[in-house]
């Protein structure tokens, strides 16, 4: 049932007055409407066409039965927008009081469906149009509508205008309906006319960054045809480049001579340099601090410097990079860094020092490629025997990530693989090649997200003993298997103490739900183990529930694990994005 718009606007106006029964007898006399034999949707678009329920209570009859004329045309006109021509209706007004009244009575017929659809478009520009065409909104067979029908001539003249199209025109535009076949037939000449192509690209000035640097952004050129998706990707890889506090890429549409439209680019550069501080805290480091220095511009060459130092109980660590972007610098960048790493768990110690170079290139549209050679240093203890070893490690990793939403993702996806090697005749004290690879899965049924993840590592060497502990696998710990302490997990000596594997296999999975707004429940079952042969795999397995925050800067989580070889209970405490 639907009442006038001045009955609904006054009863807002008198809730607002707090007049409760003011509001009341307002509906009360509100005209009633009802329409018996519509489908749904019909109905609904019937009503949505009828302006009738806006007469006065207290019209008269005489005045109701002069509408009548204009309350069928609306509902014709509603009917046949959906397919149903062959429409019959009858119209019952009935005086009443307070408020007068409104039978409708509809036979709708059968649904005109769309018959043949003919979209023609020249074939040497029908490449551009692909992807409208594939995703038309209009089947052969399927119920009539209009509106349909209006939204694919829609799709193409927006295809047209994003990709420099800019005189298209339809040279036929007919949908021809046929009630003896019960069918509509669409035929569509499109001609796209002729194609506008990039012209003279005009960066503003900047002191920090070379106009030939930016241009290096761009990758597009004048005389390129012009592409809307080009202009907005362009401004996405400004911002995402950290340079660059405001971004502004317009074309200049009024300005375009010759069919090429020049596009001009307004940059606001960001701070140079940034220094900032955090904490945080897991079971595994417990608590855990990080101050961070960056210095984003140290030539016009957009050469970067990034320092950082993180210090918890069991891990210290200090970062030292200078980047140089590359000719496509979006994508491309050379990195030398030098770092120090100290670690202290129940199971090893080390203290290791890397040089190392690395160039960053992105492959396709997704994935990230790390191409590296680290030179390093580690002083380490493993079952109580201080070791020193000096390696030449070179290998390269492939990462992508696939999410609806960066912190708190219903659906996503991130994989990982890595290669890596050293050899004993390019200054290392062993030869070794290691083989990685991590992926996490999360998907969303209903209330429930299914979250699953996985490693696996294996290395082809003489003898674990000869294995520094930064290149052996120790499992445990909150990302790893929960209801163990940090790197507790991994094959024995004949002492019984852990001295890490040369291969690994974790899963885990979990499944959360919402208790409230922002908390959520989990069960979860982990299982995995780091081991010195495949022979002597023993996989041990954990259960247990835990609590989630979903707090601004990311997910907490806190979680009760029960280790299920020896019945012993941990907590763990983790906090930050779930991939």
């Amino acid at each position: 049932m639907k009442y006038p718009f001045r009955s609904k606007y006054l009863c807002h106006s008198a809730v607002a007055l707090s007049s409760l029964l003011l509001c009341s007898q307002l509906l009360a006399q509100a005209p009633q409407i009802q329409i018996e034999g519509a489908p749904e949707a019909l109905e609904d678009n019937i009503r949505a066409h009828l302006t009738i329920a806006e007469e006065r209570c207290d019209s008269l009859q005489r005045h109701l039965n002069r509408l009548r004329p204009q309350v069928r045309q609306q509902i014709v006109r509603a009917a046949q927008a959906l397919g149903y021509y062959q429409l019959q209706t009858e119209l019952t007004f009935t005086a009443a009081e307070p408020c007068w009244s409104l039978e409708i009575v509809l036979d709708p017929g059968e649904q005109v469906r769309f018959g043949e659809v003919n979209v023609l478009i020249p074939t040497d520009q029908s490449a551009v149009f692909q992807e409208a065409i594939a995703n038309i909104p209009v089947r052969s067979g399927a119920p009539l509508d209009h509106s349909q029908y209006e939204r694919l001539k829609s799709l193409l003249g927006s295809a047209a205008v994003d990709n420099g199209y800019f005189s298209a025109r339809f040279n036929r535009s007919e949908l021809r309906v046929d009630l003896q076949r019960n069918l509509a037939d669409v035929n569509l000449e499109f001609d796209p006319g002729e194609r506008f192509s990039f012209g003279r690209m005009q960066i503003s000035a900047m002191d920090a960054l070379s106009e030939n640097f930016i241009s290096r952004f761009i990758p597009f050129s004048p005389g390129e045809p012009y592409s809307t998706d080009q202009l907005i990707a362009l401004r996405e890889t400004f911002n995402a480049s950290q340079y660059f506090d405001q971004v502004a890429v317009t074309p200049q549409l009024q300005l375009a001579q010759n069919q090429q439209i020049p596009v001009t680019i307004e940059l606001t550069p960001r701070a140079r340099r940034i220094y900032s501080a955090g904490a945080g805290v897991s079971t595994d480091s417990g608590p855990r601090v990080k101050a961070a220095y960056e210095d984003r511009y140290l030539n016009r060459n957009g050469h970067r410097l990034n320092a950082d130092a993180t210090a918890s109980q069991l891990r210290q660590e200090i970062n030292v990079s200078y980047i140089i972007p590359l000719q496509n610098p979006a994508h491309d960048s050379l990195r030398l860094n030098v770092g120090l790493i100290g670690e202290d768990t129940d199971t090893f110690e080390r203290d290791t020092y890397r040089l190392g170079l690395s160039w960053r290139t992105r492959l396709g549209e997704n994935w990230v490629q790390n191409i590296f050679t680290n030179l390093q240093r580690e002083d380490f203890t493993v079952e109580a025997r201080p070791q020193k070893s000096t390696l030449t490690i070179s290998g390269i990793n492939l990462a992508r990530t696939r999410s609806d939403d960066p912190i708190f993702p219903n659906n996503g996806w991130r994989v990982f693989a890595q290669v890596s090697g050293a050899s004993a005749s390019l200054f290392s004290d062993l030869s070794f090649i290691q083989f990685y690879g991590s992926a996490k899965f999360i998907h969303s049924f209903g209330p429930l997200r299914l979250l699953l993840r996985g490693e696996a590592a294996t290395t082809v060497a003489d003898e674990l003993d000869e294995l520094p502990a930064s290149q052996r696998f120790f499992a445990g710990g909150d990302q790893s298997i929960r209801g163990y302490d940090f790197g507790a997990l991994g094959s024995l000596n004949a002492d019984g103490q852990v001295i890490g594997g040369k291969h690994l296999l974790v899963g885990s999975a979990e499944i959360d739900f919402q208790l409230r707004p922002r908390w959520r429940a989990a069960v979860f079952f982990d299982r995995g183990n780091a081991f010195a042969s495949f022979n002597d795999m023993n996989l041990v397995q954990s259960v247990g529930a835990g609590l989630r925050w979903l707090s601004p800067i990311g997910p907490i989580r806190l979680d009760l694990a029960r280790a299920l070889d020896d019945n012993s209970f941990r907590v763990h405490i983790t906090m930050g994005p779930d991939l």
